[in-house]
């Protein structure tokens, strides 16, 4: 149970060109607000990676739907996930600026889109189609192309170089030379882009549990810009589950070696070894925890018929995880010995190249309409530090220009893009202008957050950012959050405000994540309430919101807390 709330202070390439990991502002966090589980998952990865509160959404999903075999109805998945999400989205102005989705836990896995087995989609799956169910014979044969897919493969006989997922949907332009087969790409997919999307773990009937989610995602964390130069083993057998991709094993191996990273291609699974970045074989049973230790962003699976599907006898993709993996994938019904359903070793060099997890996982998988995909979505161990300056007031009373200057020691020639965003939404589109001219009128009075994110001007771009705090003070009005909590009974407290300016405002608010908590009319003295079952265990801020007659709606300063359940205390 809840005990209090704790305070918290605040090669085979047709580019030449290096890749950007998967932009935080590009991404939404579905929660599942009825699982203090997902709650709590969710909590920790929006501190871990700065998500705004604006790419933040929180579902209403039955519990009926993520226990047991997890299994959802695509009529289900419509009403519970997609319509709502969508509907959302929309409304928070991000309909173009959110390119792919992440899923904490206690979600379903699998869709039934057919009685027979071989038939039914993941909800990866379905999200990626942007749920539309294809042919299902596609399904079950493997035969759909992703238009994300790099190579190679019967369709795609080429391999392409890493791409960002911005650079598919908005094209490549007319003048690069690009095998035929993948022509679309130059003027880019546009409304026909495909929905990436990741789960950052699964707790439910034979999962892990919700330690070993969250260390895996701060493996994941800690993984950016450290990757190792070793411990990648491809493991080769005479089981159909290893022929069905090893005839790539020595091409994938010799272009790592071309980056200066050493594959090892052995028909021993690697007991003992420290230091594993990537696992990459095929067997019906495998037990992880023989690897002494992982690296912080490794990436390990089998591929077997049921490692996602949770109720067969076969070793679950779960087990690479609680062994120390950073990210995982499996199928969540039998897709046969078929190469086009999993990733393909392509994946290592995706992700060695600068990829991020997510990037390299669509990038590397032919078909991926049944696989589930497991782990820390934005790891990014590979990609170039950057360092990035950004100037400028943190309390305005007028018109300000923000400064920012990004740059890669002894690499002065690279050229930047710089995008600004405010409170979550992009406001100033990527451009070589590192400067953002904020006119105080256009935003209401209070609290906001200004983000600049600096990326590589090129097809496939490095990105770093960083976020400042600011608050705008042009008709004198403001509001904050007493210190004092006040607890009024078991798991609920009294929030007390303090309001600034000549004029009282209609009502005020408990906002946390872009979710209203509480919401009162104004009068002298009132409270708000926390019920901090609403917000789960973990990292959390709170602000109090006053909305005036004339709309405008007024944020307090964050106040930054933890809360930490008796019985689950992490040391």
């Amino acid at each position: 149970m809840f005990c209090r709330v704790r305070f918290w202070v605040g090669c085979l390439i047709f580019l030449a060109v290096s890749v950007q990991a998967q932009m935080v502002h590009q991404v939404v966090l579905l929660v599942n607000k009825n699982s203090q589980d997902s709650l709590y998952v969710a909590n920790q990865y929006v501190q871990l990676r700065k998500i705004e509160d604006r790419n933040v959404i929180y579902l209403d999903i039955p519990e009926s739907l993520y226990k047991a075999t997890a299994t959802i109805s695509p009529e289900e998945f419509t009403k519970y996930i997609w319509k709502p999400a969508q509907a959302i989205i929309k409304k928070r102005g991000l309909d173009d600026q959110v390119l792919a989705w992440i899923y904490s836990v206690d979600f379903p896995i699998r869709v039934k889109t057919d009685a027979s087995d071989k038939k039914q989609m993941s909800v990866c799956g379905l999200t990626f189609l942007r749920n539309k169910v294809p042919d299902l014979e596609q399904v079950k044969r493997g035969t759909y192309l992703s238009k994300l897919f790099g190579g190679p493969n019967d369709k795609v006989k080429s391999q392409l170089n890493t791409m960002a997922f911005e650079t598919k949907k908005k094209g490549l332009g007319e003048k690069v030379k690009i095998a035929k087969e993948m022509r679309f790409l130059l003027k880019g997919l546009g409304a026909e882009m495909p929905l990436p999307n990741m789960m950052l773990g699964y707790v439910g009937e034979n999962g892990n549990d919700v330690t070993d989610v969250i260390k895996s995602i701060r493996r994941g964390t800690f993984s950016d810009h450290r990757g190792v130069r070793s411990g990648f083993y491809f493991i080769k057998s005479n089981d159909v589950r290893s022929k069905c991709r090893d005839w790539l094993f020595d091409t994938v191996e010799k272009m790592l070696k071309s980056k200066g990273i050493t594959a090892t291609i052995t028909t021993h699974f690697p007991t003992g070894a420290e230091g594993v970045m990537g696992v990459m074989m095929g067997a019906e049973k495998v037990d992880p925890s023989k690897i002494k230790s992982f690296a912080p962003g490794a990436m390990a699976e089998h591929l077997t018929s049921w490692a996602g599907e949770f109720q067969k006898n076969q070793t679950k993709m779960t087990a690479w995880i609680k062994a120390g993996a950073t990210a995982t994938a499996g199928t969540v019904v039998e897709p046969f010995s078929n190469p086009n359903k999993f990733p393909l070793p392509t994946f290592f060099f995706y992700y060695v190249s600068g990829s991020s997890m997510m990037e390299s996982f669509y990038q590397s998988i032919a078909c991926p309409l049944q696989i589930l995909l497991l782990g820390d979505p934005l790891a990014k161990p590979y990609a170039p530090r950057i360092k990035l300056d950004f100037l400028g007031m943190d309390d305005l009373k007028k018109d300000f220009t923000f400064v920012a200057s990004a740059s890669i020691p002894n690499n002065p020639k690279v050229k930047f893009l710089y995008r600004f965003l405010i409170d979550g939404k992009e406001i100033q589109p990527a451009s070589s202008e590192g400067a953002f001219y904020l006119r105080v009128a256009n935003f209401s009075d209070g609290y906001h957050t200004l983000r600049v994110v600096a990326e590589i001007n090129h097809f496939a771009r490095y990105s770093t950012f960083q976020t400042k705090g600011i608050t705008i003070n042009l008709r004198g009005r403001s509001i904050a959050i007493l210190p004092d909590f006040e607890q009024k009974e078991k798991h609920k407290y009294n929030i007390g405000v303090r309001l600034g300016g000549k004029e009282d405002p209609k009502k005020i608010r408990l906002v946390s994540k872009s979710r209203i908590l509480d919401e009162k009319p104004y009068s002298l003295g009132v409270q708000l309430i926390l019920d901090e079952t609403k917000l789960g265990q973990g990292a959390q801020s709170l602000r109090a919101v006053a909305v005036y007659k004339d709309g405008m709606e007024v944020s307090s300063k964050p106040v930054h807390f933890g809360i930490v359940l008796n019985d689950s205390i992490e040391k």
